[in-house]
């Protein structure tokens, strides 16, 4: 989630007019008067006010969001109609249909996918229904949007009600004056002491979340990413230093191949999980946009590797020399023609899903961000409804919930003249998509 930054400070320099210094709090009765800063440190409490203040009309108005974001979602259940079609009104799950066309329609305002947008609204239904001391304070502004978010991720799932409001109680005050990291720490150890539940049962809830996914990241490189079972972890970073300390003892410091051990790790966990040397070692397709005078070591035109980006020369010809096979899209470097489309079946040809792909890289979507490989590739101007063509210049990625919602929901797609998307949502708010820039 992306909230809204809070208010910026003013300038601490060059300020018009008199200067507006806030009042020292009172100090409890019986106690001595606090210690007054030092001479010329009253600017300095100025602008520590001034942060406090933005800071908590930041926290107010994620509250204000959160609240909003909610009171939308039921608003679109209550109302499907708004958002639907009657093809989608006759559907038995139109009420949340509805609602993510609602959240999508939001979400193209605030940058936002449509599942963080439904994701605020059912933390800001579940904080209101089972944590209202916190959810007071939220309003208050005396505590963060990330505060609140990891108690909600705590009580998820807890089904104990009455051990849910001691936490809230607990933890109402602590959520305005913790760090993040410490009021994590504290409500950790709050909910072990209250929850009758057993530890075991909690482990197979989150076992089941258990996941991997890509990150891409810069200069023609990636993370991988793996949420596990903490035995499994332990395992396999006690087997990748193990073998690390091995692999580095068999080349001298010095020599052009020695690696560092994060180095032989990394090697090591590719070649494990990619299976070389084996029967069943991973087999790639990679396919490359290549400009034919960047094929020919002629032009500087950038060379794209689809579901990552741009690559360099090196590491396109190790992928054509290393790939067991491999597709090429070649582009004419003076007219930009994509060859060999197929315009006359229902089903887009390999070529034009290739071409699609490389255009757009991502779902349409400009909040979704699945890989177009895991998409569909869809009519802009439906098959039967439209009597739309299999056409390039009529075909898009789509994610399944973007299809589904595309043709059930009164949310309009069109294409401009000069390649751009446009989705006009019923609210009247239109975006605007641009394919990658080849």
């Amino acid at each position: 989630m992306h909230p809204s930054s809070p208010p910026e400070a003013p300038p601490t320099t060059n300020l018009p007019g008199p200067l507006l210094m806030h009042a020292p709090p009172p100090h409890p009765p019986g106690s001595a008067p606090p210690t007054p800063p030092p001479h010329g440190a009253e600017l300095i409490v100025d602008r520590i006010e001034q942060a406090v203040d933005a800071h908590t009309a930041g926290n107010r108005a994620q509250a204000r969001l959160w609240t909003a974001l909610a009171e939308l979602i039921r608003l679109a259940r209550a109302k499907p109609e708004i958002y639907l079609r009657p093809v989608g009104l006759a559907h038995a799950d139109a009420p949340e249909l509805a609602a993510d066309a609602a959240a999508f329609d939001a979400g193209l305002r605030l940058q936002l996918s449509s599942t963080q947008v439904r994701t605020i609204a059912f933390r800001a239904q579940t904080l209101e229904d089972r944590m209202p001391r916190l959810h007071a304070a939220f309003q208050r502004g005396a505590t963060s949007a990330a505060h609140v978010g990891a108690a909600l991720e705590l009580i998820t799932g807890w089904s104990e009600d009455n051990a849910v409001r001691a936490f809230d109680e607990q933890l109402a005050e602590p959520a305005g004056s913790l760090t993040l990291s410490a009021f994590r720490a504290r409500a950790r150890r709050l909910k072990e002491r209250l929850s009758a539940e057993p530890a075991e049962s909690r482990h197979t809830r989150a076992f089941a979340e258990r996941r991997v996914w890509f990150e891409p990241e810069e200069d023609g490189m990636a993370w991988i990413h793996a949420l596990v079972a903490a035995p499994d972890a332990v395992r396999i970073v006690s087997r990748l230093n193990a073998t690390a300390r091995a692999e580095q003892k068999k080349t001298p410091i010095g020599e052009p191949e020695w690696r560092s051990r994060d180095q032989i790790r990394a090697d090591l966990a590719v070649a494990w999980l990619a299976g070389d040397g084996t029967a069943t070692a991973a087999k790639v397709r990679p396919i490359l946009l290549v400009p034919l005078l960047s094929l020919i070591a002629d032009g500087d035109e950038p060379i794209e590797l689809r579901g990552y980006g741009t690559v360099d020369k090196a590491t396109a010809a190790r992928l054509i020399a290393s790939a067991p096979s491999f597709r090429r899209v070649a582009t004419d470097p003076f007219t930009g023609e994509r060859l060999r489309y197929d315009r006359t079946r229902y089903r887009p040809s390999t070529a034009q899903r290739d071409w699609i792909a490389f255009r757009y890289e991502s779902c349409i979507d400009p909040t979704c961000s699945r890989p177009v490989d895991d998409t569909d590739v869809d009519h802009l101007e439906e098959w039967v409804r439209d009597r739309g063509r299999t056409n390039d210049d009529n075909l898009l990625p789509l994610c399944e919930r973007g299809n589904r919602r595309k043709n059930l929901s009164r949310i309009e797609y069109s294409r401009l003249p000069d390649g751009r998307v446009t989705i006009t949502t019923p609210t009247g708010h239109i975006a605007e998509v641009e394919p990658a820039p080849f």
